[in-house]
This record gives C-alpha cells, sequence and structure tokens, in this order.
C-alpha cells in the first residue's frame, strides 16, 4: 500500500515538473517579466537535464560506434584468419608438388643406368601390418603390369609386383618374409637370396662359410630372377654371424630404401625368360 502511495507520488511530482517546463517555455511566458523570479530556477534546471541528456547521447553514441568498430574488426579478424588458412593450406598444397616433383626428377635420373623400359607409379595404399609387407600401385595391366615385375626407386629395391588388375598393382615389399631376390655381394660376387627378416632388417641366405663377408658391404642385385636387371642396390650388410660346423653364414642387411617413406616408385618391364612367363602362368591357374 505505502509502497503504491511512494510511486503515484513519484509520477505527480514528475508530470508537475513536465508541466512546469511546458508553461515556463511557451512564448507568454517568456514575454512576461513577473514571473522571471519563477522561471530562472526552473530554465537552470531544464538546461541542467538538456545538458545530462546531451551528455547521455553522446557518450551513447561514442559507445555505439565503438561497439561497431570491434564488430568490424572482429569481422576483419575473422576474414584475415580464413585467409590465413586458405593460403597455408594453398602453400602446403605447392610444397607438396615440389617435393613430388623433385622425387620425379630424381627417380627418372635412374633410366640411364639400367637400360629398362619401365612405368612410373605412386602407391596409394599399404599394409599396415607386418612392418609394411605389401603396398598398392595407381598402375596395373592397362599399363602393361604384370606379375613379378620389379619395383625400384633412385636408392634401390623396393619390392616386386606379386598381383595385378586392370588399373592397380599390388608389391610385394622386399622386407616380407615371403620375399625373395637374386642378390650378389659386390665386393666378393658371392650370389645368394635376400628375404625379409625381423623387423624391418632383410637376411642374405645361402653365402658360403668361406666367404669373407665385412660389415659395410653393398649387396645389389645379380639379375638372376628375371625380375631385376643386375646392379641395382639392395642393401648394406649390418651383422655377419659365423657359426661353428654351419656350411653359411648368417648375414644381416639393412635395406637401402626407407619403405615408409616411398611415395613414387618405378616398375620395371624387364623381359621375363621364357621358362619364368611358363611358371608364372602355372601359378595363376
Amino acid at each position: 500500500m505505502f509502497r503504491f502511495i511512494a510511486i503515484n507520488k513519484k509520477i505527480l511530482v514528475a508530470f508537475l515538473l513536465l508541466a512546469g517546463v511546458f508553461v515556463l517555455l511557451s512564448p507568454e511566458i517568456k514575454e512576461t517579466p513577473r514571473y522571471f523570479l519563477f522561471e530562472k530556477p526552473f530554465v537552470s534546471a531544464i538546461n541542467l537535464i538538456q545538458s545530462g541528456f546531451g551528455l547521455i547521447f553522446i557518450q551513447t553514441s561514442t559507445t555505439w560506434d565503438i561497439y561497431a568498430d570491434l564488430i568490424g574488426v572482429k569481422e576483419e579478424n575473422q576474414r584475415l584468419i580464413e585467409e590465413n588458412k586458405r593460403l597455408r593450406s594453398e602453400t602446403a598444397s605447392l610444397k607438396e608438388k615440389a617435393s613430388a616433383y623433385d622425387r620425379l626428377i630424381q627417380l627418372l635420373k635412374v633410366k640411364d643406368s639400367i637400360h629398362v623400359d619401365y612405368t612410373v607409379a605412386s602407391i596409394i595404399a599399404k599394409d599396415p601390418t607386418n612392418w609394411y609387407s605389401s603396398a598398392v600401385i595407381n598402375k596395373g595391366e592397362e599399363d602393361g603390369i604384370r606379375p613379378n615385375m620389379g619395383v625400384i626407386t633412385e636408392d634401390g629395391v623396393v619390392g616386386r609386383i606379386v598381383k595385378t588388375a586392370p588399373h592397380y598393382s599390388r608389391v610385394l615389399l622386399v622386407s616380407d618374409r615371403y620375399s625373395a631376390i637374386a642378390g650378389a655381394i659386390q665386393r666378393t660376387q658371392d650370389e645368394g637370396i635376400v628375404v625379409g627378416g625381423e623387423g624391418r632388417v632383410l637376411m642374405l641366405h645361402y653365402i658360403m662359410i668361406d666367404s669373407e663377408i665385412q660389415d659395410g658391404d653393398v649387396v645389389l642385385t645379380s639379375g638372376m630372377d628375371g625380375a631385376f636387371p643386375p646392379g641395382i642396390v639392395i642393401g648394406t650388410v649390418n651383422r655377419v654371424e659365423s657359426p661353428k660346423n654351419a656350411l653359411f653364414h648368417s648375414i644381416e642387411l639393412i635395406p637401402e630404401v626407407s619403405l615408409s617413406k616411398v611415395r613414387e616408385v618405378m616398375v620395371l618391364k624387364t623381359p621375363q625368360p621364357p621358362e619364368i612367363e611358363m611358371l608364372l602362368k602355372e601359378d595363376t591357374k
């Protein structure tokens, strides 16, 4: 009840003040001198109110301008962020294209030393198990790819083709335990078979115990398997064990090619001897 009366009093006072303002601002009142004493305090109050409203208007306008500027800065900042993302993406794409171009240039330098027809292909998938024991390339039967063709990079042997489709082929990597590549030690010319070992190492088998094998010896393809021409690097001797009463050394190799980093390869279209062609046809039956 008392609160209601207090509110009504406030409304009444405000109404009287506004009424007084309108009366004092009328031309008739201003032309009558006798109202000067009453007019002066009201005019002062009105000026004060006008100044207050003017200040509030200025502050509000300034605040709105600042807010609008902040909105503009935020939008510009967001635009710059998006532009930066786009430029970074384009830069990454250009760097990858430049890197691929450099890899292809290095790869094509090999052609002068192998004297074999070839097809350049890209690896599009890798087996996530068994230390990348196989990979898939984007070239197949339509490109002249056939099983048992050798696969290399500018550094050395990658593996060989084991299965083909019209537009894709599977490569058995040299690191796979079922891989077998005819190799020879460059320094001594001893020949053996290179197969995948434990982890990422290779093993060179069938080197006689009386052969003088040393750590650091380079092992090359011998050309006896029909998949590779002779002279392509397979790996380097890392450890030699010579058990007593054994016929052969146990030789561990480090592969020359970092198989996990290979992106582009060369598939060698090495002519297959008739007997190998016959065996391959029998395997596909």
